[in-house]
């Protein structure tokens, strides 16, 4: 399969997901930015300039492991030991014994190839952990307006009056969107409001900051909808035209106790207000959410209630308005938008759906199954029992946010488990084949960024060895798997995407050639706003939900620990601070804790070392530590945490 190469035109940066623009610079390890849409003046970040430093130590030949021992072998070989244990475990146990894992950092092409394999051996089991990051927001947008994606543009940004960054941290997390959109709108007089119990850089820029207790953001938009409602402030219009449930909504809203409602959340009433009348008055409202809006089965759902305070206003459907999903990964969005997924086909059409499967097969020669798969920690649970063999793309489960042991057991349960990565990691080292790859910015095809905006990707550097891309790879493993019968023949990456357009309804009319330099957003017949003039749902109306249960207060006289990023992302250094424990003074004051000290935060089973830092923006009764250090309590599912001086014994009244 073919690559492209323009070293003039870039590439799009391989880490995050704003989409930024680079090229290489003058000594080809450090990026320059290009001018592009999500970042149009070519700046880039830290991490985008350091793009092009790859990993140290890469894998550069296939490996195959034969009585114990690890072998150098062929491609051809490789492959063949795919297919041939594959094989073997479709035989013997049935097409669901299988399992594949795909990646949120790989391309288009790639996750949809690996679902497209997957399907055409007969089975659904496919997923990615994109789908499961706003896991909430995306289905509460798929139920109620129509697709799991951010529903305008970047630039849109630019035009709202109000913006409401909620479990977020977008000035550190996306600071080219950030300074490129956010803080221009900021500084133009717009209002930004910040919603999260830790402050942090966002905060800084912030006019108004509301720090709830964790899991308590749903109540706090509940709030705001109340005191809207209140004013007078429902778009009465866009509500009656354009939605449906308003009425019931409207009376849960009455009965809502916005004073045991403010003092379960630990929210001043007076900030709430403030935010209320502005939100009431405004012509154009915005929301940007993170992964800390994100929610548990059976607590409140955040994203929910933030939709209803949205479709109340009018809020959706215009410039300057509208929801944005903060997706971490380069390729979080496109992943899912393809199909990497068990109950979904490329362009978001359910696998139930009799059309959607015939529309595949008119394409693919045969037909997916109907039957949804599961999702990828279900999968992960039956490595051994169910499931006997799993193809893993660009991922390490064995890192995952559970037990370690229990993670390698299941792993070493498996009959053949192949994994695709560019480096050694501690699931290869599990792998009965290893595939080395291509890293991000040593290959072609497309991502799609958080604003729904499909880009080319163009080589800038060499992979080393014998390395391939992963879709090189997948259709190679395809061609093996049909062998004569083309299901998998391509000359390049763009007969891929080409294919990919003709199958999911999302990016119809599109081609690889179209996308050009500054990319498109999907659906192509539109503008970048979405839901204009109705909503991808069976009537056409946004549906509102309900108002969420307040609860009690969970405060037991510990402290909730609130985590920030990703045990595991991308190559690159963590900032320096990132493991510093963030405490307010006045926790720290009755722990005896004082800036600089070395502590220990801890749960009955799990424990950390780190370094306070000592931080009036963090809430009483709450500590923040990025998920790379705080990774032993989140495998012990630690909410509530014992913090004290590392000299001193532990205590356990928090």
């Amino acid at each position: 399969m073919t690559d492209d190469t323009s070293a003039e035109t870039g590439t799009v940066c391989p880490l995050c997901g704003v989409g930024c623009r680079l090229r290489t610079g003058s000594d080809e390890t450090r990026a320059r930015g290009v001018a592009a849409p999500a970042n149009p003046n070519g700046r880039l970040c830290e991490s985008g300039a350091g793009a092009f430093d790859v990993a140290d130590e890469r894998l550069t030949e296939p490996i195959v492991r034969r009585g114990g021992d690890r072998h150098v072998v062929s491609w051809e070989t490789a492959y063949d030991r795919v297919v041939e244990q594959f094989e073997a475990v479709v035989d013997a146990h049935g097409p669901d014994a299988l399992a594949f894992l795909g990646a949120p950092h790989c391309t288009n092409e790639e996750n949809y190839l690996l679902q497209k394999l997957a399907r055409t051996l007969g089975t659904n089991n496919v997923d990615n952990r994109a789908r499961h990051c706003h896991s909430t927001t995306a289905r509460a947008l798929s139920e109620r307006v129509g697709y799991p994606a951010t529903t305008n543009a970047l630039e849109d940004l630019l035009e709202a009056d109000v913006i409401i960054a909620a479990g977020a941290n977008p000035a550190e997390r996306q600071p080219v969107a950030f300074n490129s959109f956010v803080r221009p709108a900021v500084n133009d007089g717009a209002t930004l409001v910040h919603v999260d119990p830790v402050g942090n850089r966002t905060t800084r820029l912030a006019d108004v900051h509301l720090a709830p207790r964790p899991d308590t953001d749903a109540i706090v938009f509940d709030l705001l909808s109340t005191s809207v409602l209140e004013r007078g402030g429902v778009d009465d219009s866009f509500v009656s035209t354009r939605t449906r449930g308003f009425e019931e909504f409207a009376a849960a809203l009455g009965e809502f106790d916005q004073e045991r409602a403010a003092t379960v959340a630990g929210v001043d009433s007076e900030r709430v207000q403030r935010v209320g009348e502005a939100v009431a008055s405004a012509d154009r409202v915005a929301a940007l959410v993170g992964t800390g809006v994100e929610g548990t089965e059976g607590r409140p759902n955040a994203p929910a209630a933030l939709l209803n305070l949205l479709l109340l206003t009018g809020n959706i459907g215009r410039r300057g308005t509208g929801l944005y999903v903060l997706r971490g990964l380069v390729n979080e969005q496109g992943a899912t938008d393809v199909g990497c997924v068990p109950d979904r086909l490329p362009g978001h059409q359910s696998v139930t759906d009799d059309g959607a499967r015939a529309r595949i097969a008119a394409e693919w020669g045969v037909e997916p199954p109907s039957t949804p798969g599961r999702s990828g920690s279900e999968l992960l649970s039956s490595f051994g029992d169910d499931i006997r063999g799993a193809l893993i793309v660009g991922e390490n489960p064995a890192i995952s946010k559970r037990d370690r042991e229990w993670i390698r057991q299941r792993l070493d349960a498996l009959d053949v488990l192949v994994v695709l990565d560019l480096a050694p990691s501690a699931t290869t080292r599990h792998a009965d084949v290893v595939l080395p790859v291509a890293a991000g910015v040593e290959k072609a095809g497309t991502v799609t960024n958080l604003e729904r905006r499909v880009q080319r990707l163009r080589p800038g550097a060499t992979p080393p060895g014998s390395s391939r891309s992963d879709a090189a790879i997948l259709a190679g493993l395809g061609q093996r798997f049909f062998e004569g019968k083309g299901h998998f023949e391509y000359a390049g990456i763009d007969e891929v995407f080409d294919e990919l357009t003709r199958v999911a309804p999302t990016l119809e009319g599109l081609s690889f050639a179209a996308v050009g330099d500054e990319g498109r957003q999907w659906p192509t017949d539109d503008d970048s706003v979405l839901y204009r003039d109705t909503f991808a749902t069976a009537d056409g109306l946004a549906a509102f939900g309900t108002t969420q249960p307040i609860g009690e207060s969970n405060r037991q006289g510990g402290l909730e620990l609130v985590t920030g990023g990703r045990t595991s992302e991308f190559y690159g250094n963590p900032r320096p601070d990132h493991h510093l424990l963030r405490i307010h003074p006045v926790d720290a004051n009755e722990r005896s804790i004082e800036s600089g000290d070395t502590v220990v935060v801890s749960t009955d089973t799990a424990a950390v070392e780190t370094t306070a830092d000592l931080d009036a923006d963090t809430r009483r009764g709450t500590v923040y530590l990025h998920a790379s250090v705080a990774d032993p309590i989140l495998r012990d599912d630690g909410s509530s945490v014992t913090v004290s001086p590392a000299a001193s014994p532990m205590t356990t009244d928090g």
